[in-house]
């Protein structure tokens, strides 16, 4: 729930609320937060979506390591970055019962909007509920303040009966995220391409037919259908990325020179 530092004013509040920040669903989300209004945040990165189909504003290695793990599972269906506080009233009467301070821009005297770093909507046997969550470092859960403001963020979402919950580097496996970064980008392969749909189909007969390193096998098919270099191990993560082929994604982290006796075809 950090805030960027920024400029901000009732104007840029209008704005933001004329944008529809925090506003719509899947790839019609508008984040309330994007990396262009903070040009100085280093760690920033933008990543485009599996399940929504757009792209996802992140400002921390631990958000965008959560953000792969929520795209990789199957129970998400929907996955909203930078999900404000929006009812404004609500959430300073809250800091007023809990005797705290409410964030307010020193310049402007502006209230600001406070952010859930994702708003999740999952797949029940009751069907979609949705659930938020803050990334937080288990550091940051030492400060005093840090902490209020997340006391306050609990008990926003208790009002309207959703599930609020704080994850830490902790709780967020470092290989698992290494590798579905490794195969993230690989997913949206143009399966219409002919080469593209024969070489998935020879890809998974070398795998399951020869006992040879990854490496091997996507430069050899290189090689023999006349390919440009790294175009089969790219359909290799794409059939990851697809979960066509199975392997531990957890355990260690994925290396072209593991044997396909690591894979599993589906």
């Amino acid at each position: 729930m950090a805030r960027k530092k920024s400029d901000w004013s009732q104007n840029k509040l209008s704005r933001y609320l004329q944008e529809g920040r925090g506003k719509g669903e899947g790839k019609n989300y508008v984040p309330w937060k994007k990396i262009q209004d903070f040009p100085s945040c280093g760690r920033s990165s933008r990543i485009s979506g599996w399940k929504t189909n757009r792209i996802h504003h992140f400002f921390s290695d631990q958000e965008k390591k959560m953000f792969f793990f929520l795209d990789w599972s199957d129970i998400v269906f929907d996955i909203r970055e930078h999900y404000p506080l929006q009812d404004l009233e609500l959430a300073m009467k809250i800091a007023d019962q809990m005797g705290i301070k409410y964030p307010i821009d020193s310049q402007s005297s502006t209230p600001h909007i406070l952010t859930t770093d994702f708003m999740i909507s999952i797949k029940t046997d009751e069907g979609i509920t949705d659930v938020a969550r803050t990334v937080v470092s288990s550091s940051e859960l030492m400060k005093k303040r840090k902490v209020e403001l997340l006391e306050l963020e609990r008990r926003y979402y208790q009002n309207f009966n959703i599930n609020w919950g704080v994850v830490t580097e902790k709780g967020i496996s470092k290989i698992l995220a290494q590798n579905i970064e490794w195969v993230h980008s690989s997913y949206n392969l143009d399966d219409t391409q002919q080469n593209i749909k024969t070489l998935k189909t020879i890809l998974k007969q070398e795998l399951y037919c020869k006992n040879k390193s990854i490496q091997e096998i996507t430069s050899d098919l290189d090689n023999v259908m006349n390919l440009e270099l790294g175009t089969s191990l790219s359909v290799f993560k794409h059939l990851l990325a697809r979960k066509e082929i199975y392997c531990d994604m957890s355990s260690r982290k994925i290396s072209t020179k593991f044997s396909t006796s690591f894979i599993q075809i589906k």
